[in-house]
């Protein structure tokens, strides 16, 4: 299948998973821009799904150099600042909010850090899944058939890792990812200049919902 074969596929099966999606977006419970974003986990988890495992391990290498070095980079300004009383006073700054938002990048690069250093590359379809999972926590969506849907979409995208997921461990990945995975919304932009420019097309077929 194509991307846009792919995306046709995922949508029926939306539908049939979460009937009351429709009722959110006519409702307007899911914004159009909600939507625009869940679309771009789609495309991003079809992209993971569909490029080679040699592929998957120079991305994943690539982005884990990125975003240790964007969370350095925050953590390193945010430090410097703390120690410049001039600076703090010139620019009329709450330190005890600079502290924890330094604690808070601090945090995610000691993460990225140790993912880095761990022999477990796979990790670029990790990041989203996590969004998946976040934004379908957010609407209450059925976990089960959350699982299923990965699963479906994996099939859809002939994943050469599918035969390797069930249920029993999208479950377990989905509790470690949500209680383990540091992820700031700047990162996104960090590792994938496009994460918001999606194909007209291919946002036509995903959007369907909402005609």
């Amino acid at each position: 299948m194509n991307e846009r074969q792919i995306v046709k596929e995922l949508r029926l099966k939306l539908r049939e998973y979460f009937p009351t999606l429709q009722s959110f977006i006519d409702q307007d419970i899911i914004t159009k821009n909600d939507w625009r974003f869940y679309g771009n986990i789609q495309f991003n988890l079809i992209k993971n799904f569909t490029i080679t495992p040699e592929k998957t391990i120079r991305e994943s290498k690539a982005n884990l150099n990125k975003i240790v070095k964007f969370y350095e980079s925050e953590t390193r300004l945010r430090k410097l600042g703390l120690k410049s009383q001039a600076f703090i006073e010139e620019h009329d700054i709450n330190i005890d909010i600079m502290r924890k938002r330094y604690e808070f990048y601090q945090s995610h690069l000691d993460y990225w850090k140790k993912r880095k250093e761990s022999s477990e590359m796979y990790f670029n379809y990790e990041i989203y899944m996590f969004l998946y999972y976040k934004w379908m926590n957010n609407y209450e969506f059925d976990q089960e058939n959350t699982y299923k849907l990965l699963l479906d979409l994996m099939g859809f995208c002939n994943y050469y890792a599918a035969r390797y997921f069930s249920l029993e461990r999208l479950s377990a990945e989905r509790e470690a990812l949500l209680g383990e995975m540091k992820l700031s919304t700047k990162v996104l932009s960090v590792i994938d200049k496009d994460f918001n420019q999606i194909d007209d097309e291919l946002l036509q077929e995903a959007s369907a919902h909402l005609n």
